[in-house]
């Protein structure tokens, strides 16, 4: 590993850190952790790499952090998912870069899948969860209309499988 790359890892790894700790005990991911990191990763990749292509500099931050961030829009705008994990994955993004960025988005996705998965079993709601499914498709194709009880909500961090998974891509990346 480069400097460059030791100094944008310890960054992103305090963001993700800190982000973790802030989205279990107050469901929350900070702008004034993802701000920061963004910009950070963004002027360091300028400095040292330039506008740089798709691979390297700054163009790769801006397109990594794009792409990650438009993944989780559908969520946030339905409200299934706060603008703090959308603006973290941007962060993500523009530290890791194009192509290392997929490989994030695939092992946030594994770990997000298996942190829901196994909340769901701690809290006993996997026939909370399954009946809602069941509920809105049964409104989709009429078979019930649209006023019927919601059940309960249930907050799953996202903010823990961003990490997790960054961290794995990480590793992945360095490791290979």
């Amino acid at each position: 590993m480069t400097p460059v790359q030791v100094v944008l890892s310890t960054v992103l790894g305090v963001a993700l850190v800190i982000s973790v700790v802030t989205d279990v005990l107050r469901r929350e991911i900070l702008d004034a952790v993802t701000y920061p990191l963004m910009a950070v990763a963004l002027g360091v990749r300028l400095f040292t790499e330039g506008l740089g292509d798709l691979e390297h500099g700054v163009l790769s931050g801006l397109v990594a952090g794009a792409g990650l961030a438009v993944l989780l829009l559908p969520a946030a705008l339905r409200g299934r998912m706060g603008w703090g994990d959308v603006k973290l994955m941007g962060g993500v993004g523009a530290v890791l870069g194009f192509p290392a960025v997929l490989a994030a988005a695939a092992f946030i996705s594994l770990v997000g899948a298996l942190q829901a998965v196994v909340t769901l079993l701690w809290q006993g709601a996997v026939w909370d969860t399954l009946a809602a499914v069941v509920r809105r498709w049964a409104v989709r194709v009429r078979l019930a209309s649209v006023d019927a009880r919601p059940g309960p909500q249930h907050h799953i961090p996202y903010g823990v499988a961003i990490a997790l998974g960054t961290f794995w891509a990480l590793w992945w990346q360095h490791g290979s």
